[in-house]
């Protein structure tokens, strides 16, 4: 029974406030309910109003209408605290499987905010006592196996001033997360690594953009590779020499990869990946009859991780 209408609720929520990029704070998206606090004070004031009544005291009528009236007005503030938030999130990191997740939100609002309190459902919860027009904060996730996840719920919820209220938004964003395989060295590959074999070595050539050292300058040479600093120091006419790692390329087959367990493969194949990326040198992938072509810099590296992050596993 609780499942059914926790569905019910959820499948309301999404009619009533669609899935974005960025959302901000409105009546629509806004729910406000006395708090236990304000539940238990707003019986103490009927209690007032009814022992004022029934005693003609007019003083005690008068301060049951005050705090009726401070009531009111709390729901009124709780809520215009809460409205005219932006909230965007922003995913600045590469994630892997089972480490926490960082996520930051950038906060824009015209107004200064105050007690307002972030965290994604079922997760820790961030309270932020002032929160400034501009303002960007971290919250945490729990850590996700490999794939594509979609962010939890993000809860934003404030009782200021008095405690009385609670306002709150329940905010779904169009935000997928790639989980990476954790990438795991196996003895063979440390193994190879530290003897050197063909397919992890490597040589060096005389143009890229690592600084190798300085030559006698030659006639020809582009005036930018000039070492200035030396040549003021009285060193003589000297040019930067500059290298890049280049090898022969590489393949990388996940059916090469000994083990039974798929994971801890797909693991050592994310190590080979980042090794090879740090190395700048050129490999191919190859995940069953799925191919990714021989390339190399940071972007082919993501694009290959992201491949293994989501072999064999469906979005979520």
């Amino acid at each position: 029974m609780k499942k059914l209408l926790e569905q019910r609720w959820l499948q309301w929520l999404k009619r009533r406030m669609p899935t974005l990029e960025e959302v901000e704070l409105h009546r629509r998206n806004i729910f406000i309910l006395p708090s236990k606090f304000g539940v238990f004070f707003a019986l103490l004031n009927v209690l007032l109003f009814v022992m004022g009544v029934n005693y003609q005291n007019n003083l005690v009528i008068i301060l049951s209408s005050f705090c009726f009236s401070l009531f009111v007005t709390t729901m009124l503030l709780c809520y215009q605290n809460m409205a005219g938030m932006l909230i965007k999130p922003v995913l600045r990191q590469e994630y892997v499987a089972t480490q926490l997740l960082s996520i930051e939100c950038q906060i824009r609002t015209v107004k200064v905010k105050h007690g307002i309190c972030f965290n994604y459902k079922a997760h820790p919860q961030r309270f932020i006592p002032m929160l400034e027009q501009q303002s960007s904060i971290a919250l945490t996730v729990k850590g996700k196996p490999r794939g594509v996840h979609r962010l939890p719920r993000l809860v934003v919820s404030s009782e200021y001033p008095l405690g009385l209220f609670r306002a709150w938004a329940n905010l779904e964003f169009e935000q997928d997360v790639v989980v990476f395989p954790n990438p795991i060295a196996s003895a063979q590959q440390l193994s190879a690594v530290e003897q050197g074999d063909g397919a992890y070595s490597s040589k060096r050539t005389i143009s890229g953009d690592s600084f190798s050292g300085l030559e006698p300058y030659r006639e020809g040479e582009s005036l930018k590779r000039v070492a200035w600093k030396q040549l003021a120091q009285g060193r003589g006419f000297l040019s930067k020499q500059f290298e890049q790692t280049l090898g022969e390329p590489q393949w990388l087959n996940l059916d090469e990869i000994d083990g039974s367990d798929i994971e801890m493969r797909l693991s050592h194949m994310a190590y080979l990946v980042n090794y090879y990326s740090s190395l700048n040198q050129p490999f191919g992938v190859k995940l069953g009859n799925k191919k990714i072509p021989v390339g190399q810099g940071n972007s082919h590296r993501k694009n290959t991780l992201t491949l293994l992050a989501t072999f064999g596993v469906y979005h979520e």
